[in-house]
C-alpha cells in the first residue's frame, strides 16, 4: 500500500491528469463514519488542456436496489429519475463493489493517475475505503493523493468579497433547511454549493447531488483557485473535517 503522507507538496502544472471524484451515499449524514456510496462519478480530468476526456458513474447495485434504503438517503427524491437514468450505459455502469473498482483501478492505471480531487475529499476517501471492507475489496482511491478543492479554495473562501456574500444570502435555506451559506456557528460555510453560488453570482443555485454534475461545479471551483493562486505547489492529503464546516 502506498503511503500517504499529509501535507506532502506537488507542482500541479506538472502533473498530466487528475481524477475527480464524488460519491452520493445512503445513511445518515449526522453519522458520517457510517454512511455508503452507491453512487461514484469519477471524471478524468485532462490538467494542462482543462478539458475532461472521461467521465462516468458508477452504482452499487447492491445498495441501489436495496429501495428502503435508498428512500431513507438524502437522495431518496431523486431515486425514480436515477431508476430512469441508469439506463443511459454510455453514462452509468451498475454493478457490484468488485466490478466497479476493478474498472476505476484499470483507469487509474491506464491514465497513470496519482492525484484524486474531491470537495471535503475525505468524506468521500473515507466512504470509498468503508465501502471496500463492506464488500471485501480493496479501494483504489488508496493509492492515490488526495487533492482537496475545499484546501485550495480558501483562496476564494478567506476573501471580503465571498464573507459579504454569504452574510448577504444567509437567509437562503439548504436542503436541510438550514443556512446555505452561514453555519448555525456563524462562519462562513465552505461547501461547494456556496462556493460555486459565489463562483456565478447566484445566490439561489442548488446542486443537483447527482455525482457528475457536482463534480463539474469541483472542476470550475478548483480551475477558478488555481488562477486566483500564485504558488502552483499545492499541498495535498490535507482536509478540513465535516465539523469544521457543518456545525
Amino acid at each position: 500500500m502506498k503511503k500517504i503522507i499529509k501535507g506532502k507538496r506537488r507542482n500541479i502544472d506538472k502533473v498530466n491528469y487528475l481524477l475527480f471524484v464524488d460519491t452520493e451515499t445512503i445513511g445518515s449524514i449526522y453519522y458520517p463514519e457510517g454512511v455508503l456510496p452507491f453512487e461514484i462519478g469519477v471524471k478524468i480530468y485532462d490538467n494542462a488542456n482543462k478539458k475532461v476526456v472521461y467521465a462516468r458513474s458508477f452504482i452499487v447495485k447492491r445498495l441501489f436496489n436495496n429501495k428502503y434504503a435508498m428512500l431513507s438517503s438524502f437522495s431518496a427524491s431523486k431515486y425514480p429519475t436515477y431508476k430512469e437514468s441508469i439506463k443511459d450505459t454510455n453514462t452509468y455502469f451498475i454493478g457490484s463493489v468488485k466490478d466497479i473498482y476493478t474498472k476505476i483501478n484499470n483507469l487509474i492505471k491506464r491514465y497513470d493517475i496519482s492525484i484524486m480531487v474531491a470537495h471535503n475529499g475525505n468524506f468521500d476517501k473515507q466512504a470509498l475505503d468503508r465501502l471496500g471492507n463492506e464488500f471485501a475489496c480493496y479501494s483504489p482511491f488508496n493509492e492515490l493523493d488526495l487533492l482537496d478543492t475545499m484546501e485550495i479554495s480558501t483562496i476564494i473562501t478567506n476573501s471580503k468579497n465571498y464573507v459579504k456574500f454569504c452574510k448577504e444570502n444567509k437567509d437562503i435555506k439548504n436542503d436541510l433547511g438550514e443556512s446555505a451559506f452561514i453555519t448555525n456557528s456563524g462562519r462562513v460555510r465552505l461547501t461547494a454549493q456556496a462556493i460555486y453560488c459565489y463562483l456565478i453570482n447566484n445566490a439561489n443555485y442548488k446542486e443537483s447531488h447527482t455525482a457528475l454534475q457536482d463534480i463539474s461545479d469541483e472542476i470550475t471551483i478548483y480551475e477558478k483557485s488555481l488562477d486566483l493562486l500564485g504558488n502552483r505547489l499545492i499541498r495535498l492529503n490535507v482536509s478540513p473535517s465535516w465539523q469544521d464546516y457543518e456545525n
